[in-house]
């Protein structure tokens, strides 16, 4: 026996994903009821339970769709990567960097994600996940670059290159800064990374 949904369940499992991803950016998540997440959608508020069962699952869902699926994978398939290592990771923190310009309530959302799991052990499990797939991610990029750093090494540079991810988020409201961090800036500084990293080895 086949397990198959009718085609408008997935639309309806999206527009709930959309309803969410809007609701927690905008009004923030605690403050967002399954009821209003229901009624944005243009769903019944029993079909919310019967795809994510909780706020929290949803919560978590909405976060990797837009960071592992529309953000990471969206960002690979956008890449040429026929080109030389040093301009390729230039085209990912572009795609970083608009994408989160883009998409606004991002910055809420994942401030949500991190606030909800400092006393939630699921959240910073799953919290924890997302962080390993997106420096997987990121891990990828670093190796085609051939840089003169072991794997412990390189490691420790996809943190700070998430770091400063995670520092563009914080950075990108208008509430907290009139000129947030730009691309620009953000390359020099990886830049800066990339040639020390390179004197370093050449010394040692």
């Amino acid at each position: 026996m086949t397990n198959i949904q009718p085609p408008n369940q997935d639309e309806r499992r999206n527009a709930i994903m959309q309803a969410a991803f809007t609701l927690f950016g905008q009004v923030g998540y605690t403050k967002s009821t399954m009821k209003d997440i229901a009624a944005k959608a243009g769903v019944a508020q029993g079909l919310i339970g019967y795809h994510f069962g909780t706020k929290e699952t949803l919560l978590v869902e909405v976060v990797r769709e837009w960071m592992i699926n529309k953000g990471m994978k969206s960002a690979f398939s956008k890449l040429d990567l026929e080109v030389s290592p040093a301009e390729l990771l230039q085209q990912a923190l572009l795609h970083v960097v608009e994408f989160r310009k883009e998409n606004r309530e991002w910055f809420t959302l994942l401030i949500n994600l991190w606030t909800e799991s400092v006393n939630n052990e699921k959240l910073a499990t799953e919290l924890v996940m997302l962080y390993k797939e997106m420096k997987l991610g990121i891990m990828e990029i670093i190796d085609r670059m051939a840089l003169p750093l072991n794997t412990h090494e390189k490691e420790m540079l996809v943190s700070l290159i998430q770091a400063v991810f995670d520092g563009l988020t914080l950075q990108a409201p208008v509430m907290l800064s009139a000129e947030p961090i730009n691309h620009e800036q953000v390359s020099r500084g990886i830049g800066w990374m990339l040639d020390g990293i390179t004197m370093q080895k050449k010394g040692e």
